[in-house]
């Protein structure tokens, strides 16, 4: 399994984070090459599903997130699945006068050895590149609300 975590210091609330992150609808306001979003009830609620389309590099991935654990004002954790399967986790906590928010992604990818392979030579490194390109993004936007 891959993992890829960032972390960014933010100058708001932990629930204004949150509040924001909770907006699957705008989640292609800050995080790169996101499009085609579809947002099923009761999102961002346990149960709730959040499909998507990524493009990076030039290839279009569907992607499919169901919430398996919300608390408003701390964490959002979701199971991926279609091109990469496992975990997407979105940690609040408050940080001096602001928020941190960490996000782990622990995944993998199909193909066995050859999605392994794809994974280390430069999927991981694309995946890197979006979550800190997305948090620096999400940084501005919460902290320019």
């Amino acid at each position: 399994m891959a993992n890829v975590q960032r972390r960014v210091q933010i100058k708001a609330s932990p629930e204004a984070t949150m509040a924001l992150l909770s907006e699957a609808s705008r989640w292609p306001d800050w995080y790169p090459g996101m499009t085609e979003i579809h947002v099923g009830d009761p999102f961002p609620e346990k149960g709730g599903k959040v499909t998507f389309k990524v493009k990076s590099a030039g290839v279009s991935m569907q992607i499919t997130e169901t919430v398996l654990d919300y608390q408003p004002a701390s964490l959002q954790l979701l199971e991926m699945g279609g091109m990469l399967s496992g975990e997407a986790r979105w940690e609040v906590t408050p940080a001096g006068d602001g928020t941190a928010l960490t996000t782990t992604f622990d995944y993998v990818l199909p193909g066995g050895v050859f999605g392994r392979i794809a994974d280390a030579l430069f999927v991981k490194r694309m995946n890197a590149k979006s979550l800190e390109q997305g948090l620096h993004n999400f940084k501005a936007l919460v902290e320019g609300a």
